[in-house]
């Protein structure tokens, strides 16, 4: 039998295995969570029932799981759990099979619900996130392919397709299918410089909007939008675009971005000019610029994590403006945020355990955004107790200006408004199993709409983000 025969049968082979071990997986899933609930500690993951590569036979669990996680999307600032920590690992072998070929795989399901607790009945039509009982599903597949590596920088192509569900619509956009990435990414100079460039979603690259910083944990309650507003690309939306990073000493970073922004009429006006997501431009859609200078320093057993960053956007779009009936030339926003570990844990094992603070504030001219003004403070715990090292507590506080200029449009036509909104928000994350963890917080949101006005709101909010 020649050797090319052997590795046609052996490929064939891992990849039925995968496609049974997907199924098995699937439809486990119910029950292994609910066994999960009750797990005390991070699990070591399940030695593979494939036959492993022969440079696998004397290599340890750790060095093969970190050959995986050099295989999933590089250059993002939002974390993402390790290939370990996903509900699949390598079961069947099939991360194996397809690292053998420079592949790397990842499915991740990001699940929310939320409800008005003091909501008496149900509105229609629905004005806030949680009047009605209201849920979004969000599930994205990410592929790579590694183009090859030299010492410590690597290449690789990104596809990434995005499904949205929200029951809801300005939750969404919704769609079936659309393109979340298509780029290509390669570090030079021992990852001093970090190039990303082509169909990209930024939300992940930039900011960080997510509390602890972490895909897994979500969103909890009312974040920053102005961003968004400002047309930066964000699932399930990808736009062309260019992304730059120099990487310097003590955590030092700066981060260019170059990128059509999305629609200047709102996400749903992008999705409705091309839902599918490969449209190289959109109606009234031109140059989006962002800039990022920052320290990010991870915890050590010696020293705590830091997060520093403040940065700009230049969008040369013409957005419709409030003061006036032409529309603007563009559009600029600020923003700076900040966290900080404040204490290590006993357990210097586990480094990024402990007490964190943090703050952010958000600015956008008030003639064309209707977010003008957010400003955020944070304070968060990661590794509650002895036996959950990885469940994370936060409370946030959060404040959003309204545009003046929209509150005057809205009174000359004889319509009610607020002025601001303001949420306080408490939650907790906690890992069920490998790859599932679950959120629940309660938020107090004070003048939940801009228009019209409403009672405050006590929403209770539910997460579930699977990873596999």
């Amino acid at each position: 039998m020649t050797t090319s025969t052997i590795d046609h049968i052996s490929t064939r082979t891992a990849s039925r295995r995968w496609l049974q071990a997907s199924c098995a997986t699937c439809l486990s899933l119910p029950i292994g969570l609910a066994c999960a609930a009750s797990a005390d500690r991070i699990e070591e993951p399940a030695p593979s029932t494939a036959t492993p590569p022969a440079t696998a036979t004397t290599a340890s669990a750790a060095s093969i799981y970190a050959a995986f996680d050099r295989l999933r999307e590089q250059g993002t600032l939002v974390k993402v759990p390790s290939t370990k920590d996903t509900l699949l690992r390598d079961a069947g072998g099939f991360r194996s099979a397809l690292a053998e070929h420079g592949i790397g795989v990842m499915l991740i399901s990001l699940n929310s619900a939320a409800y008005d607790l003091s909501s008496p009945v149900p509105a229609s039509p629905q004005r806030y996130n949680g009047q009605d009982l209201t849920g979004t599903s969000v599930q994205q597949l990410l592929v790579t392919y590694d183009l090859g590596q030299h010492g410590n920088d690597q290449s690789q192509l990104i596809l990434g397709v995005t499904s949205v569900a929200a029951s809801w619509e300005p939750l969404g956009p919704r769609t079936k299918a659309s393109l979340s990435r298509l780029a290509y990414y390669r570090t030079f100079n021992n990852r001093q410089w970090e190039l990303k460039l082509g169909y990209l979603s930024n939300a992940l690259e930039y900011i960080g909007v997510y509390t602890g910083g972490s895909l897994a944990g979500g969103a909890q309650g009312p974040s920053a939008v102005i961003p968004f507003q400002l047309g930066l690309a964000r699932l399930p939306m990808a736009a062309p675009g260019l992304n730059l990073q120099y990487n310097g000493k003590n955590g030092f970073y700066n981060k260019l971005g170059l990128q059509r922004s999305t629609s200047p009429d709102g996400a749903q006006a992008e999705m409705d000019a091309h839902a599918d997501g490969f449209r190289f431009r959109t109606p009234r859609s031109n140059l989006l610029v962002i800039n990022e200078v920052g320290v990010k320093r991870d915890a050590t057993p010696s020293r705590q994590s830091v997060w520093l960053r403040a940065g700009f956007i230049h969008n040369s779009s013409d957005y419709r403006r409030f003061d006036a009936a032409t529309r603007s030339d563009s559009n600029n926003a600020f923003y700076a945020a900040g966290d900080v570990q404040l204490t290590l844990p006993p357990n210097r094992d586990l480094p990024f355990q402990g007490w964190y603070a943090g703050a952010s504030v958000h600015y956008a001219p008030q003639d064309r955004n209707l977010y003008s003004r957010y400003y955020e403070a944070r304070a968060y715990r990661i590794g509650t107790f002895r036996n959950r090292p990885v469940d994370m507590l936060s409370m946030t506080y959060s404040h959003t200006k309204f545009s003046d200029d929209a509150g005057d449009l809205y009174a000359t036509r004889g319509l009610p408004s607020e002025s601001s909104t303001s949420a306080v928000t408490v939650s907790y994350m906690t890992r069920l199993h490998a790859g599932a963890y679950l959120s629940t917080g309660l938020s107090h949101i004070s003048n939940p709409t801009f228009s019209p006005r409403m009672d405050d709101a006590l929403n209770l909010m539910v997460g579930l983000n699977l990873f596999f």
